[in-house]
């Protein structure tokens, strides 16, 4: 989203940042304040967790993908061999029409 249409805003009462768009006010996206070392967490080790989190959903999101390009595949091939199955059955071997005889 252009970010000229969006505004930044950080939480007073929790330090989580927000974006939010100027004409309505909806929010966006929410990010939570990372903990610092005096709070007992550690930047890089929250960053690295982030990192893996994503990567693992990224991974979730193709291979959910994958499968169901493998199942719209498996279900065209099923409705071709059934149309196969019955032009032999019904003897069926005039041409297919043509879009352009249509007219």
């Amino acid at each position: 989203m252009p970010t000229d249409k969006t505004i930044y805003v950080d939480c007073p009462c929790c330090g989580a940042r927000l974006e939010a768009l100027r004409e309505n006010g909806k929010v966006i996206e929410h990010w939570a304040k990372p903990l610092t070392k005096d709070q007992g967490g550690d930047p890089i080790k929250a960053a690295t967790e982030r990192m893996k989190a994503e990567k693992e959903r990224l991974k979730n999101f193709l291979v959910g993908a994958k499968d169901k390009l493998e199942e719209q595949k498996r279900a065209a091939m099923e409705k071709f061999e059934r149309e196969k199955e019955r032009i032999k059955r019904e003897k069926d071997d005039s041409p297919p029409p043509r879009p352009f005889d249509f007219d």
